[in-house]
């Protein structure tokens, strides 16, 4: 039985004792008045066969309390220490490698409950990276590591720039919505650039200028249109390497990833995505971890980098990185403010579904307990009432009130320092103007295929 149910048993229990007290100190006042204007004097009998039903029955309860009261006491105190360890008194921390899905609207207290999710990795020793969306978590986890500003296109291992320029148009292609041909375009001009030891979207840009002027002297108009669309596309994100941003060293424990000064979506996403990939290329490196939860990875508006899709559709990169990702013992809690936002399969295979401040029960919900014949049907009644928090965890459905709001700072006792961004010294690059034929590099747009994560 949940907690509001001892509640409530204790109150009727508590009320019952009151009344039969109530009762039996009526029936004695009553008699001592009777006694009175009779003028006689009220024997209290000792032998238990004189003494009036109430009176046992209500001393038999005060015993059956004196015994009953301190078992409940120490397992409400049991029950309390177990709920400490887990995720809103119910999701067991290891669980959070089987990665957490949480839905609300805005206000609802998914912030909220990431915190608590945060504090208990703090306190089992497991290392937690942040994808801040809005600026929500810096002034919330006191001591953090705080990155806002990243190069986006430098490569992990510069062995492997082959691999890498892959991945980067597969992300590139997925948030600035690439056609094939831009792609291919894309991909030999960062194996290009990355042969010439930079990784930057200023010496990219230049690049895809150099191969514009060649098209139009040699008059190929669809390599002109092609290169020309990716300038477009890529100069807003060009404009972040100029932009000013200061990095917080702190301790590594937690790293906040603040997206919220970036300027767009698009700038955002891609954020979103490099990290994940960067994550990627760690668990990598570190090789399998077998069981057991080593890092948790919270998602703040994940629906922008973990996309839903129709069953028949292929799954995004973020959604892949997120999968694979379980293996190596990284736990994720995608957050986003509507359940269909995030793909419903994923709800079949991750540890919970948590959907907070819905009056009715949401339909992923719904069609998970349908999915598993769940058929527990007083509780589903209960779902048509004030707002609510839904866990579906471990095959079974939990109905709980509102989390209260995470008022404390997490302090990790240290002192984030900022770290001096280095300058980027930019290349003045000429174009030049070739002759046409003239020996200069062509490219027909051929088509690149959807490069995956291997």
């Amino acid at each position: 039985m949940g907690k509001e149910v001892w509640i409530r048993l204790a109150a009727v229990w508590i009320l019952i004792i009151i009344f039969i007290g109530f009762i039996n100190y009526t029936t004695e006042v009553q008699k001592q008045k009777i006694a009175e204007l009779l003028g006689k004097t009220v024997t209290v009998t000792a032998t238990k066969t004189g003494e009036p039903v109430l009176n046992r029955v209500y001393g038999f309860a005060l015993q059956l309390t004196a015994i009953i009261l301190p078992v409940v006491a120490v397992t409400a105190v049991v029950r309390g220490l177990s709920a400490r360890g887990r995720l809103l008194g119910t999701i067991k921390f290891r669980d959070l490698q089987r990665h957490v899905l949480l839905f609300g609207p805005t206000g609802s207290g998914k912030t909220s409950t990431a915190l608590r999710a945060i504090e208990l990795s703090i306190r089992n020793r497991v290392p937690v990276e942040v994808l801040d969306w809005k600026g929500e978590y810096v002034n919330k986890i006191r001591g953090a590591t705080v990155v806002r500003k990243i190069k986006l296109l430098e490569p992990p291992d510069w062995s492997l720039v082959e691999n890498h320029a892959i991945v980067v148009t597969d992300i590139l292609r997925d948030v600035l919505g690439l056609t094939e041909p831009m792609s291919f375009m894309l991909y030999e001009e960062l194996l290009q650039m990355y042969e010439s030891g930079k990784a930057n979207f200023a010496a990219l840009l230049d690049q895809l200028k150099r191969r514009r002027a060649v098209a139009l002297a040699n008059r190929h108009g669809v390599e002109v249109n092609i290169a020309e669309g990716l300038i477009r596309r890529l100069l807003p994100l060009a404009l972040d390497e100029k932009r000013s941003a200061t990095n917080l060293q702190g301790d590594g424990r937690v790293v906040v990833y603040d997206l919220s000064d970036l300027p767009s979506y698009q700038l955002k996403t891609l954020y979103a995505e490099i990290l994940l990939w960067r994550l990627y290329n760690e668990a990598r490196s570190n090789g399998a971890s077998g069981y057991g939860l080593k890092k948790l990875v919270v998602c703040e508006e994940a629906q922008n980098y973990v996309r839903p899709r129709r069953a028949d559709q292929p799954p995004s990169i973020g959604e892949r990185v997120v999968n694979e990702l379980r293996a190596y013992g990284f736990g994720f809690i995608l957050i986003a403010p509507d359940p269909n936002q995030l793909p419903y399969h994923m709800a079949r295979d991750c540890g919970a579904v948590i959907s907070i401040g819905y009056q009715g029960l949401p339909e992923v919900v719904a069609e998970l307990l349908n999915f598993y014949r769940y058929a527990d049907i007083k509780k589903l009644i209960k779902t048509t009432s004030r707002p609510r928090t839904y866990i579906y965890y471990d095959g079974k459905l939990h109905i709980k009130g509102l989390p209260k709001p995470y008022l404390k700072v997490i302090d990790l006792g240290v002192e984030a320092v900022p770290l001096v961004e280095e300058e980027v010294i930019e290349e003045e690059v000429a174009v030049e103007e070739p002759e046409p034929n003239g020996g200069a590099r062509t490219t027909s747009p051929l088509i690149l295929g959807s490069p995956g994560l291997g």
